[in-house]
This record gives C-alpha cells, structure tokens and sequence, in this order.
C-alpha cells in the first residue's frame, strides 16, 4: 500500500536551520533503484526543484517504511526529512524537464 504525504513534515524546517552535517549532494535528472544509505547516523533533508511534473507522485521521494508500506514524498519545492537507511528512490518521471 502507498500512502501520499502531500505537505512536509511539521516543523521540518525549523529543525532543518539547527542540522549539522557532514555531507550535501546536489544532482540533476536523478533517478535510481531503490538503496540505503548505510553511513547515514540521523536523518537526512531532501527538496527537488525544477519544471519537472511532479503531479500523481512523478519525481517523489518514495520510502519503504515496511514491507507493505511505501510512503511518497512529494518534494518539489518543498524539504522534507526521511531515515535514509530505509529503502528509498525517486519515483519516475518525465526524463525531458529539468530535476534537480
């Protein structure tokens, strides 16, 4: 079962201005099977910007939270925090518009 949240965590960005990190990544058009990110010791921040669709999920963060539960992360424009060492990908989308 998939469920949709639509909107970032409450309070997601005040936590975000207090985060120390050790790491950033910025990329273009991603798109990746599902993985972990085995090094992670807390969570991580994720936002995508660009003229991508991100309509029905396209371009969303999905993370396997169990396995039977996918959440979707919508987060065009918008920052969000998920455990990375639960499987995660970015869900398709159209290849031809800018995704960063």
């Amino acid at each position: 079962a998939a469920s949709e949240d639509s909107a970032a965590r409450p309070g997601c960005c005040g936590k975000a201005a207090q985060f120390e990190f050790t790491a950033l990544a910025i990329s273009r058009n991603f798109s990746a099977s599902p993985h972990v990110d085995r090094n992670d010791v807390c969570p991580q921040y994720a936002l995508s910007l660009g003229d991508f669709d991100a309509r029905e999920g396209h371009g969303a963060l999905c993370v396997e939270e169990s396995p039977f539960q996918v959440r979707v992360l919508r987060t065009k424009n918008r920052l969000v925090s998920i455990d990375g060492r639960f499987p995660h990908w970015v869900a398709g989308y159209d290849g031809s518009k800018e995704r960063y």
